[in-house]
């Protein structure tokens, strides 16, 4: 495969400040202190209830600048969220005009090259080709390079399926559990420390309790977005994303057809 390029469709949200790290790590499910410049970590932001905002990918740009790349829609939530609970911290966010461009396929790595912005691509499927030949670049959409072949965002979002990685919108809803949502052993920190939302994820976690719905992977072959999942003659969920290789679909509890998100 050759690299293959899109703008992918997400917001950013722009943090800074001097108590930008403090703040998100406080904010977040994730343990974001220590986050290095030019590292990144997915994070689930909740709301104090413990029920999902947006599943966010944390990129540190400079000492005290952060941004948070989230689907397409959601940076104006987050940015809400977020400002609930700033109080006397030195910080300062708002939905920025920075834009995520997106590469992979052979080679893809190489050609972008080194430099500020480069985050890693989400997957539940770190071991893929596909994931290690992957690389996103979140920043001023004039500096990103031009390389590659420019595919659709549908393509984009095929990719995305293939890796095994949640759109929040579809695969899952605004006020779903953390549980739901099959990506909390990379999303959600159980050794941080308090931050809004984790009574909730805490109490799931040490109880073994399982939600109500939760995303699995299918094989895409047999199924289309919106298609109803049957296991033994029985309705047990609907398809929400699918891509070349997987389908993603929300299951009803008790059901184990198809595979976790996280193996």
């Amino acid at each position: 495969m050759s690299v293959l390029h899109c703008v992918a469709p997400r917001d950013v949200v722009l943090v800074q400040g001097d108590d930008a790290k403090t703040f998100l790590h406080s904010q977040l499910a994730q343990d974001i202190s220590t986050v290095s410049i030019a590292d990144s970590v997915e994070s689930l932001l909740l709301e104090p209830s413990g029920h999902v905002v947006a599943l966010a990918r944390v990129v540190r740009h400079a000492d005290t600048v952060y941004t948070l790349d989230v689907d397409a829609g959601l940076g104006d939530a987050v940015v809400k969220r977020l400002s609930k609970f700033v109080l006397r911290a030195k910080v300062t966010m708002r939905v920025s005009d920075f834009v995520v461009h997106s590469y992979w396929g052979s080679g893809a790595r190489g050609a972008v090259g080194q430099g500020v912005g480069r985050a890693s691509v989400a997957s539940t499927v770190a071991g893929s080709d596909t994931y290690l030949n992957a690389v996103d670049i979140v920043g001023i959409d004039a500096d990103a390079p031009r390389v590659g072949d420019d595919v659709s965002q549908d393509v984009w979002q095929m990719h995305r399926t293939d890796l095994r990685w949640p759109h929040v919108g579809s695969d899952i809803e605004v006020g779903d559990i953390p549980a739901t949502t099959g990506v909390t052993s990379v999303a959600v920190s159980f050794t941080k420390g308090c931050y809004p939302g984790q009574e909730l994820v805490e109490r799931m976690d040490s109880r073994g309790s399982n939600a109500p719905v939760v995303l699995r992977a299918l094989a895409a072959a047999s199924y289309r977005v919106g298609d109803v999942v049957q296991h033994d003659g029985v309705d047990v969920g609907r398809v929400t994303s699918v891509g070349h290789v997987y389908a993603l679909a929300r299951i009803k509890r008790g059901h184990d057809i198809g595979t976790a998100l996280l193996q």
